[in-house]
């Protein structure tokens, strides 16, 4: 049998080198980690690292043919501060669509023939609390804005993958992280929980999960969230 095969997007740093760092003690698997620089920050001998940035279609397209095969996509990487709606420009906004909401999109579209090559067929994208439309009434904690507005962008991309997956036995999720002391989650403050804490939630959110959970919108340590 194969090894399974885990592609981290978003891994030079915080919670999504976390991530890699977690599955890499299970030496059964195979865990890739993209960068958008050429660099390697973890060295062990089940995991690689493959130069992909999510704003470009090309460096996708170019980083997917180095993976033809994979069980699970976790899309972490995302652009994110303590914005404003009313301040917003139209290109920051621009901006934050392409890679918070295009970027994932495109992934997905670049990595699905090596998805549908493993019966696994896991995605996750790491969205936020800040991305529920019902959460977001009268909030007064934590990113809002325009980050605010491309993280509800990405979970509905969750829901418009599964509409379109469910027939070939994806799992589909968007998952809370948390608020987490990462160098974004320190922007509002400090006082977020520890990363290893939220990677083991979010790789424990990934395992459990399967064709029958999907979609869904749940947070690091299980609850369901308000889409």
């Amino acid at each position: 049998m194969s090894s399974p095969i885990t592609l981290v997007i978003g891994a030079s740093r915080g919670i999504g080198l976390e991530l890699v760092r977690t599955l890499s003690q299970d030496t059964s698997q195979q865990v890739i980690g993209s960068v958008r620089k050429p660099t390697n920050p973890l060295d062990a001998p089940n995991v690689r690292f493959v130069t992909l940035d999510q704003a470009d279609r090309a460096s996708v397209k170019a980083a997917a043919a180095s993976v033809p095969e994979l069980d699970v996509l976790i899309i972490n990487a995302a652009i994110g501060d303590d914005e404003k709606v009313l301040s917003t420009s139209d290109e920051r906004l621009a901006e934050y669509f392409n890679v918070n909401v295009s970027g994932p999109l495109r992934v997905i579209q670049e990595f699905l023939p090596a998805l549908l090559a493993r019966q696994t067929r896991k995605i996750a994208v790491i969205s936020s609390g800040s991305g529920s439309l019902a959460g977001q009434i009268n909030a007064t904690g934590g990113f809002s804005g325009p980050y605010s507005i491309s993280k509800a962008g990405l979970n509905m991309v969750a829901v418009q993958l599964h509409n379109e997956l469910r027939d070939q036995n994806f799992t589909v999720q968007a998952i809370h992280p948390g608020w987490v002391a990462t160098d974004m989650g320190n922007v509002t403050g400090s006082g977020g929980m520890p990363i290893p804490e939220s990677a083991r939630g979010v790789l424990e959110r990934v395992k459990e999960a399967t064709a029958k959970d999907s979609p869904r919108f749940v947070n690091w340590k299980g609850d369901t969230m308000l889409w």
